[in-house]
């Protein structure tokens, strides 16, 4: 895995068209895996694909 495959809350908000704080929401509830980097939360692009898959 690469670094370009990291992503940001943002980033991950702006790809699920959804906002920031729900994004958080699902790293909180385990929807979504995320590691924590200082105070910021990182998700691997993977971790999003994965999510997909589950939903469908």
């Amino acid at each position: 895995m690469g670094i370009s495959e990291i992503l940001t809350v943002k980033e991950v908000a702006k790809l699920l068209k959804t906002t920031c704080q729900q994004v958080r929401k699902m790293i909180a509830n385990g929807e979504l895996s995320a590691v924590k980097v200082g105070r910021e939360w990182r998700i691997p692009l993977e971790c999003v694909k994965e999510f997909f898959d589950e939903q469908l």
